[in-house]
């Protein structure tokens, strides 16, 4: 390898971790502001339907908070987690949970009785659908690191 090229591998090299850590900036920021909102429509939904120049509806509101804070924590785990279906099933997993303790905690607002049982069901299944991918993701790599190991 000549000096020239060398010298290119380690400029590409050092992009490379200036994007990812740009990257990083972002989505950690991006999922700042969105916690931000949905605390505020979750936690004070009169004084954000007020600010935003909405009409006030609790229970949408805090159903909207709790979406946005599900988004939020997708994007943090996807920082530490690469794998799209498991950081997904635990967002919607944790969404649906909150979901269904807005429904309990705004039962004299509308519904039906059986939301928070039904979104719970959904919280369940989501959660199992995480929890059988971290398995095959762990068989995966088990597979991975025995096949390495034989071939040494």
């Amino acid at each position: 390898m000549s000096g020239v090229e060398g010298a290119l591998g380690v400029q590409l090299a050092g992009r490379d971790r200036t994007v990812r850590l740009a990257v990083h900036v972002l989505v950690v920021l991006s999922a700042l502001a969105i916690l931000g909102l949905g605390g505020w429509m979750w936690g004070w939904p009169d004084n954000f339907a007020a600010y935003v120049n909405f009409p006030n509806h609790v229970h949408f509101l805090h159903d909207m908070g709790v979406y946005h804070l599900g988004v939020a924590l997708g994007l943090l785990l996807a920082l530490v987690k690469r794998d799209a279906i498991f950081v997904v099933m635990v967002a919607f997993a944790a969404i649906n949970v909150l979901h269904a303790f807005n429904h309990v905690l705004d039962r004299d607002l509308g519904g039906h009785p059986s939301d928070p049982y039904v979104i719970g069901v959904q919280a369940l299944l989501a959660g199992a659908g995480a929890v059988l991918r971290a398995y095959q993701l762990r068989a995966q790599q088990r597979r991975a690191d025995e096949r390495e190991a034989a071939h040494r």
